[in-house]
């Protein structure tokens, strides 16, 4: 099959694409991946190359002229190509692209966030329900099937019957994190402070300064512990700032990010995970995180934020321990680990007799069989 995989939303996408586009080339797919650079041009990649491109006139090179010139240009692309199926991660002008076009491709829409709106005021409150409501007529009117990461999401968007219109295709796992093992010694094994870890960016939009707080009421009780954020500081050193105001810096640090495949080995050497979802954007609630995936996959014992998606990888009190977003909650939680060794011995055996995960190649033998079904139409 010639499939196109269409992620429209930003220059610097996440690598979602790029593992799902390697899986299916690897079953004798052909797969162009169609990426906007920083300039705002188009560019569609088969994996080694740029076989086309799409830019606007320098003359337009900005705002709505610009769009809707690139729109015209991308459905005029895709009826000369006539690929079998086309997939589109973009909630914007772009996700009106089948509209009219003829029949192969197939279209699937790739909600891989659900554009879940909140208003702030009362006049944005009703603007965000109407655009909410709205999300149900593509899935049902435009597109010949729409995916989403986790049914939760499908329920929020097309309600209980979202099987009529959607599929879920899960996220995938690097198969490195489901074969590393853990050499080092856990803090269940001897008297050593209990190790906690959030991997991931830092910025503001992620709210890390309740995980913070949160230390600092945890040393009121004990000091046997330890909490290492780990990943891009993207905040000009606000978080370093907050730890040392508050006296924290033996017990939380910062440390840069390690390249991915020495990733898997490096958690390991943790003894508990932080994975921690603020309340906004909207978004997050409806499919886990990759982190929490990848902490899964490991086999750590872990502290999640209490919602549908995490319910499926952490069962309360076995492998780890679910938690509303409070500064207070998520201390008692570290307390659990830090203050009852056996707790915590016990859920690093069942966290690693857990253990698992869906990896990319067998995400995209998911996206294959459901391309085979829509073509078979």
């Amino acid at each position: 099959m010639h499939i196109l995989l269409m992620q429209l939303y930003s220059p610097h996408p996440t690598p979602d694409y790029d593992q799902i586009a390697f899986g299916l080339r690897e079953h004798g797919n052909t797969v162009w991946i169609g990426t906007p650079n920083v300039d705002g041009a188009i560019e569609w990649y088969d994996g080694d190359r740029i076989v086309a491109a799409q830019r606007t006139d320098r003359a337009i090179a900005s705002g709505r002229k610009a769009r809707l010139d690139l729109f015209r240009q991308v459905r005029s692309f895709v009826r000369e190509v006539r690929p079998d199926i086309v997939q589109i991660n973009s909630y914007n002008l772009f996700r009106l692209t089948p509209l009219g076009m003829p029949r192969p491709p197939r279209f699937i829409f790739d909600l891989r966030q659900i554009n879940e709106f909140q208003g702030s005021t009362f006049a944005g409150k009703i603007e965000a329900r109407l655009r909410n409501h709205s999300r149900h007529y593509d899935p049902r009117y435009i597109f010949d099937r729409t995916t989403f990461l986790h049914e939760a999401g499908a329920r929020q968007v097309l309600g209980d019957d979202w099987r009529r219109w959607a599929t879920v295709v899960p996220m995938g796992v690097d198969p490195q994190f489901l074969a590393a093992e853990r050499t080092g010694i856990s803090a269940a094994d001897g008297d050593r402070p209990v190790e906690f870890i959030y991997s991931g960016r830092l910025n503001h939009i992620r709210k890390l300064e309740r995980i913070i707080e949160a230390a600092d009421r945890v040393r009121q009780h004990s000091e046997q512990f330890r909490i290492t954020f780990m990943g891009y500081d993207e905040t000009n050193g606000y978080y370093t700032g907050l730890i040392q105001q508050s006296n924290l810096e033996h017990l939380v640090h910062i440390r840069p990010p390690v390249p991915y495949d020495e990733v898997p080995n490096t958690l390991l050497d943790y003894d508990v995970a932080l994975a921690y979802v603020p309340e906004t954007p909207l978004d997050w609630q409806y499919h886990p995180t990759l982190k929490v995936l990848e902490y899964s996959a490991l086999g750590l014992p872990i502290i999640a934020t209490d919602f549908e998606p995490n319910r499926d990888l952490v069962e309360q009190g076995v492998n780890g321990l679910l938690v509303p977003n409070s500064v207070g909650d998520i201390a008692q939680a570290m307390l659990r680990f830090i203050q009852d060794p056996a707790f915590l011995a016990r859920c690093r055996v069942n966290a690693e007799a857990k253990r698992g995960g869906v990896t990319w190649d067998q995400v995209s033998l998911q996206y294959m069989e459901l391309y085979h079904q829509l073509m078979e139409k």
